[in-house]
């Protein structure tokens, strides 16, 4: 009975443990339009014969901001846009992080290449740190770098 009564106190743990920290994906932010603040346009990219757009979003969700950048496209008679892909960032999104922005810009080099900087503050101890996200779409892999504000 011992034994039974650690297992379910060391299953009960884990699983509080690994609600902390739980990354806010892409598909969960954009079902909340409401919660979406802010769209800054990055430029374009060719996509097949089409056109698409690249946007960096910023969500307040769980009492604080969450980044993500996605590429758009019309669809093929021109009329509705459509998501192509969104890609977020686990540094970032994770609901206990406490991470709130500023000053956010993104730029791409129309191709494959998409860079978003900003300005964060930590919820914790309000620390200031510059952020840069460089991100490649085909992949969907990027590079995070912060340090410091001065």
């Amino acid at each position: 009975m011992r034994a039974l009564m650690c297992g379910l106190l060391v299953t009960c743990l884990a699983d509080q443990a690994v609600a902390l920290g739980r990354e806010v994906g892409y598909e969960e932010a954009r079902e909340r339009f409401a919660n979406l603040r802010q769209v800054v346009e990055c430029g374009t990219r060719q996509f097949g014969e089409r056109i698409a757009e690249l946007r960096l979003l910023r969500f307040t969700m769980y009492a604080q901001d969450l980044i993500f950048v996605d590429s758009v496209l019309p669809d093929d008679a021109g009329e509705n846009w459509q998501v192509e892909r969104g890609y977020g960032f686990v540094e970032i999104n994770n609901d206990h992080a406490e991470m709130g922005f500023s000053r956010l810009s993104c730029s791409s080099d129309d191709h494959s290449r998409v860079t978003v900087e900003g300005l964060a503050e930590n919820g914790h101890d309000q620390s200031s740190w510059k952020v840069r996200i460089d991100l490649d779409l085909d992949s969907g892999t990027y590079r995070y770098e912060a340090q410091p504000a001065e």
